[in-house]
Order: structure tokens, then sequence, then C-alpha cells
């Protein structure tokens, strides 16, 4: 049995990194494949091998990273079994598609936590209304009428807050790069 098995604080370790990248490391496999069922399969055994390995796993180290390249090792070998079935790209590209899909997962990265960073910024009440219109995909109307205000106002204060939201992600992202 794998050492994660049997080590509850490396397995919560595990489990808690995984499930924070998990959904990232589908879509670079599905960028480097364009088909979704290949893309499952690749995942589910990038998955096996990531928990068998993960007692190698260098904590120093990015786990998107380290996981992504177990994933481009998977769509490799993936591409190698399969290549005489279907039209494959060289792997030349491939890998130079892979480069930059793991940058612009990345910068996704960095933008979405600039935007966590940001959301708590605003008043509770202004969260209450982005969760409501995006989370929940209520209608402008609908929180109106529960708010005792027009739709016309619900529009317009959902667009400062976008604009405020856009404004400090961006402060955030250019003071990294500075």
């Amino acid at each position: 049995m794998s050492e994660p098995l049997n080590n509850p604080v490396m397995s919560e370790e595990f489990f808690r990194l995984f499930s924070r990248d998990d959904r990232k490391v589908y879509g670079y496999i599905l960028a480097l494949v364009l088909d979704v069922t290949a893309a499952e399969d690749i995942f589910q055994e990038t998955c096996v091998i990531l928990w068998k390995e993960f007692p190698q796993y260098d904590q120093d180290r990015s786990f998107l990273n380290w996981a992504n390249g177990i994933a481009f090792n998977q769509v490799r070998k993936y591409r190698r079994k399969y290549q005489n079935k279907r039209l494959v790209f060289s792997d030349s590209l491939v890998t130079e598609l892979a480069e930059d899909v793991s940058s612009m997962v990345e910068d996704m990265s960095q933008r979405q936590l600039a935007l966590t960073q940001c959301l708590e910024k605003l008043t509770a009440r202004e969260r209450e209304l982005i969760d409501a219109y995006y989370g929940d995909q209520e209608t402008a109307a609908t929180v109106a009428e529960r708010w005792k205000c027009s739709s016309h106002a619900i529009y317009k204060t959902i667009k400062k807050i976008r604009k405020a939201l856009f404004d400090c992600v961006s402060r955030r992202l250019s003071s990294e790069i500075s």
C-alpha cells in the first residue's frame, strides 16, 4: 500500500492541494488533447499517478506545476498510443502548447487570487449583490424587488462594483509585476 494511504496527514495535504487545482489540471489536459473523452481518461490516469507519487512531491515546488508535468507526460503517452488513429500534432507543437497553457493557467491563478482579495474589500451589501446576481444568477428585477429599489439602480450598482473590482485587480497585478 502506498505511503499516502497510511499517513492521514499526508493524505489530507494531498487532498487539500489537489482539490484546489484539479480543475486547472483537467483544463490543461483538455487544452492539449482537444477531446473531452480523451481528456477525462488522461485526467483519471493523472490522478492515480499524482496519488501514488505524492510522497515524492517536493513541497517547495508549485503543486500545480508538478501536477501539470505529470499530466503532460500522460498526454505524451496517450499521443504515442493513438498517433496512428487520428490527426495528431507534432511533439514540438504540443510542448509549445503546453508551455503556453501553463503560463495562461498561472496568470489566471494570479488573477483569481487578486479578484478574491478585491472581493474581500467590498462592503457586505456589495458582496450580497454580487453573490445574488452572479452566484445565484438572480435577475436585477428580482434583487431590486427584494431591496425595494429599481432594476436600473441595481444595474448601476453592479456596473460600479465591476469597475471597482477591475481597477483593484489591475492594481494588484501591476504591483506584482513591479
